[in-house]
């Protein structure tokens, strides 16, 4: 099992929206195809970052999921808007819990 941390940066002056649809639209379609996302967050002092944390069994759990997502028929439109609202490369951090981590 392992955890994704990803953060995506929003166009200046546009993280309360990326917010708003990451919660709104983007998540809920992810859950929806089985992703466990284990919180969304924004960053205190950069108001243009989102953080959402996502769980994932293996490897190919994970590629399941986002094949599923991306297959998803209302999936263009999400990205649509979210490419409109993003204004730079997301980073994604991959985090294995240690054995006696409570995360596990």
């Amino acid at each position: 099992m392992f955890y994704e941390i990803r953060t995506e940066y929003a166009r200046p002056g546009s993280g309360a929206q990326l917010a708003g649809y990451m919660d709104e639209t983007v998540i809920p379609l992810h859950r929806e195809m089985g992703m466990n996302v284990v919180g969304a967050f924004t960053v205190i002092g950069d108001e243009d970052s989102f953080v959402w944390i996502r769980r994932f069994e293996d490897a190919a759990d994970r590629e399941r999921i986002l094949d599923a997502v991306h297959q998803h028929p209302r999936c263009a439109a999400v990205v649509d808007t979210f490419s409109a609202l993003v204004g730079r490369t997301e980073s994604t951090v991959r985090l294995e819990p240690t054995p006696a981590s409570g995360l596990r």
